[in-house]
């Protein structure tokens, strides 16, 4: 029993160890604080505030105050941070520390942190040569094929590289920035401003994840004489927020870097991260979130926040845009495949829209990049995936047309952006309005004559897109959407070849709007009034059917109300569920257990249902087989017999005969699971489970003699047809514990009694312990 109290002990101080959480405390005010914006901010800082209208005396720039900052700290486990914006400050704190924090007069509450889940992965890191990927957007020439696709030319003959744009840089590291040849521009120049390291709280962001250092590429690195980013002439701000294992600090961290680059003149935040699946729900992402906030917050004082749509494309838990893209203010901006020719939407690019119905992305770009490459040697380059690029490219060329249109405001150049694009006025979920164009800003862009007309078959509603000229190799959008923008579907289709006798016919319901876009042209329609049907035809034989003199791809297209809605099943939804085995040994622990020469493996695999109650916490339900084998030598063999109130066998005591105790167990388990990092191949994450189960065992005893007659016939084990088998039945009841990271993990139960024991009698036992490990998926 004493062992027994020391192990759940033990788990109850894991417990209270991991109930440290991370909270964001706000304070009533900013009482006392006193603040000169001159002496705080970089010049270039108050020139963007006059700029945008902004007031350099808002209360907001005011320091937390430093005696409620002391207080709490005091109080707290660990203190992450302060907030100017949003008065508050990030803490590590127990359950009890929390407590008493709010009871703090200056105290106006306390939100966790970490109740909502854990950090979202950096977007996509894959550093895998990709180099067959681009064969098709290979290009000649200064630029890459990632900046071709955006006109970037039409920047590079003018000269406009983003001279005079300084860009703050969030990620997870930047490891070689200070010396890979991509950036010897930046170092000879001197463009690299300030560096922070807000986990470590030092300047040195020159280590740890390469993600960083792939961003940078695409918004300002060199490949010899070619670009891999527009903005090589930019000034850049690097700040490190992101540690996988520190999941429940990056918000706070995330939040401090916005201020940081506010304080010191940034125009444009390229953010390749964000906060989605293991953090929050999807019903989050309407622009509520604390970061979201934080990037509404800066573009209200003059700085463009360009955001990665996030890479939930394909997960089935999620699929929709990460925070803080879903901030109104903030640049979401989505990923397409790396082709010259062809418009495909990425396959792991976030779709929107919003929580709230905004549109979303607001643009995008190639989710292939040509970037520096981390390791041995400063010279080296790689082809990379994921919508984390897209952002980057964005963001340079964003300081591009910033330096082209002098005197703009963050959200007057964020509506140009999207003005640019080259399926403006046309937007949908996949694409935005599609991927900016650098000849909107240099003045080169060129009238677009109509290119279709529409024909109405009023009688069978059905709208006809008719071309006005041949259309070969061209991919035509459409979407059905309301008079105020709701999109109900929306899709596109590539033309191989339709002349002017073919055409494409749409049947769309009353009160609709057909928006249709085709070879940088786009027009709209509205079907006459009346009662719309609930289910708007979708999916209907005449939407994007083909006639005539043509050839086209079948149309591919959305519903986002349902191709959008999350699976309620996963391993970041609110039901959950494992399947296991595992593998281990049977530990003797105690003088009252047979303690030498065993040998005692025990197998089992079984399945798990969880519900979440919230990203970090569930309740779990089991149900498993195990075999446990007990081994042992003659010599023991009449203390065991005892032990099980098995009939003496009679075997002498100095006898060597192997004996074997088979026990084979259907087992139920209730129990807690905490989990304590994110992500994983299968997305478990780091995750700590506790709880108790009872087995119904069956034991049969196995002697390597042949059976005395004396044994009784109610004990033959009749499945095994032999006579030196005994059988029993009994229930064990114990307490189980597993740490598993994502897919593989140890484990360890503990029997709370004994095999057919009587430790008043002082009877032999089996081992009660049995630790091992398991494979989970």
């Amino acid at each position: 029993m004493k062992r027994t109290i020391a192990i759940l002990a033990f788990a109850l101080t894991v417990f209270s160890v991991s109930a440290q959480s991370t909270w964001w405390v706000f304070f009533a005010d900013k009482a006392g604080s006193t603040f000169d914006p001159y002496s705080y901010f970089d010049a270039k800082a108050i020139e963007r505030y006059r700029q945008c209208g902004a007031d350099l005396y808002d209360i907001t720039n005011y320091p937390v105050n430093a005696d409620y900052e002391q207080g709490v700290a005091t109080l707290a486990t660990e203190e992450i941070g302060a907030s100017r914006w949003m008065n508050a400050l990030g803490i590590v704190a127990t359950a009890e520390q929390i407590v008493a924090i709010e009871r703090l007069p200056y105290v106006l509450r306390v939100q966790p942190i970490e109740a909502d889940g854990m950090q979202y992965a950096s977007a996509d890191m894959e550093e895998e040569p990709l180099d067959g990927l681009f064969d098709v957007a290979y290009v000649d020439g200064p630029l890459t094929a990632q900046l071709v696709r955006m006109g970037g030319k039409d920047f590079h003959d003018k000269g406009i590289d983003g001279k005079g744009v300084r860009i703050a840089v969030f990620d997870g590291g930047f490891p070689q920035v200070n010396t890979h040849s991509a950036f010897k521009h930046l170092r000879d120049n001197h463009q690299i401003l300030k560096t922070w390291n807000f986990p470590k709280k030092k300047e040195d962001v020159y280590g740890w994840n390469s993600h960083g250092t792939m961003t940078l590429s695409c918004i300002a690195g060199r490949e010899g004489d070619r670009n891999l980013g527009l903005a090589t002439g930019a000034e850049f701000l690097l700040a490190r927020t992101e540690v996988n294992s520190e999941p429940f600090k990056e918000e706070v961290w995330w939040q401090m870097a916005v201020e940081w680059a506010d304080k010191n003149g940034a125009n444009i935040i390229s953010s390749s991260l964000g906060y989605g699946k293991e953090r929050h729900y999807t019903k989050d992402m309407d622009g509520t979130s604390y970061v979201a906030k934080a990037g509404n917050l800066a573009a209200r004082k003059g700085i463009l926040v360009c955001n990665s749509a996030g890479n939930e494309a394909d997960d089935r838990q999620w699929k929709t845009i990460i925070t803080p893209s879903d901030a109104d203010s903030v640049l979401c901006i989505g990923g397409i495949e790396n082709s010259l020719t062809e418009y495909n939407h990425i396959e792991f690019s976030s779709y929107g829209p919003s929580a709230d119905g905004r549109l979303k992305p607001n643009v995008c770009a190639f989710g292939y990049a040509r970037t520096a490459n981390v390791g041995k040697g400063d010279n080296r380059y790689h082809y990379v995936h994921g919508t984390s690029f897209s952002c980057p490219l964005v963001a340079g060329f964003a300081a591009c047309a910033w330096q082209a249109s002098p005197g703009k405001t963050a959200m007057q150049m964020f509506d140009l952006i999207q003005r640019s694009a080259d399926l403006y006025p046309y937007a949908d979920y996949s694409f935005g309005y599609g991927v900016p164009q650098a000849a909107f800003f240099t003045g080169t862009k060129q009238p677009v004559a109509p290119t279709f007309r529409f024909e109405v078959d009023g009688e069978n509603r059905i709208i006809h897109v008719k071309p006005n000229a041949i259309v070969m190799d061209k991919p035509i959008f459409f979407k059905e959407q309301s008079d105020n923008g709701h999109i109900y579907r929306y899709g596109k289709q590539q033309i191989d070849f339709i002349d002017t006798t073919g055409y494409i016919s749409f049947g769309i319901q009353p009160n609709s709007v057909l928006v249709v876009h085709l070879d940088g042209y786009t027009d709209s329609i509205s079907m006459d009034k009346g009662s719309r049907s609930s289910t708007s035809a979708l999916g209907s034989g005449s939407f994007g059917e083909v006639h005539g003199h043509s050839h086209a791809s079948n149309p591919s297209f959305r519903n986002p109300q349902s191709d959008n809605k999350p699976s309620l099943w996963g391993s970041n939804a609110k039901y959950r569920w494992d399947i296991y085995g595992q593998m281990g040994l049977n530990i003797a622990t105690g003088n009252n257990e047979v303690d030498n020469n065993f040998f005692s493996p025990d197998y089992g695999f079984g399945v798990r249902f969880l519900l979440a109650f919230s990203k970090t916490y569930c309740l779990g339900v089991g149900i498993g087989f195990n075999i446990g084998y007990y081994r042992y030598n003659g010599r023991e063999v009449n203390d065991i017999e005892n032990s099980l109130n098995l009939p003496a066998t009679q075997v002498e005591d100095d006898a060597v005969d192997t004996r074997r105790v088979k026990s084979s167990e259907f087992t139920v388990e209730f129990f807690q699971r905490v989990r304590l990092l994110p992500m994983g191949i299968f997305g478990h994450g780091l995750h700590w489970d506790l709880g108790i189960y009872g087995t119904h065992a069956g034991l049969s005893y196995r002697l390597s003699s042949e059976a005395p007659s004396a044994i009784a016939a109610s004990h033959i084990d009749t499945r095994f047809e032999k006579p030196d088998v005994l059988s029993k039945h009994e229930w064990q009841f114990g307490v189980a514990t597993r740490l598993t990271y994502d897919f593989i993990g140890i484990y360890a139960r503990y029997r709370l009694n004994g095999i057919g024991s009587d430790p008043a009698a002082g009877k032999v036992f089996l081992p009660r312990l049995v630790v091992g490990l398991q494979l989970m998926f």
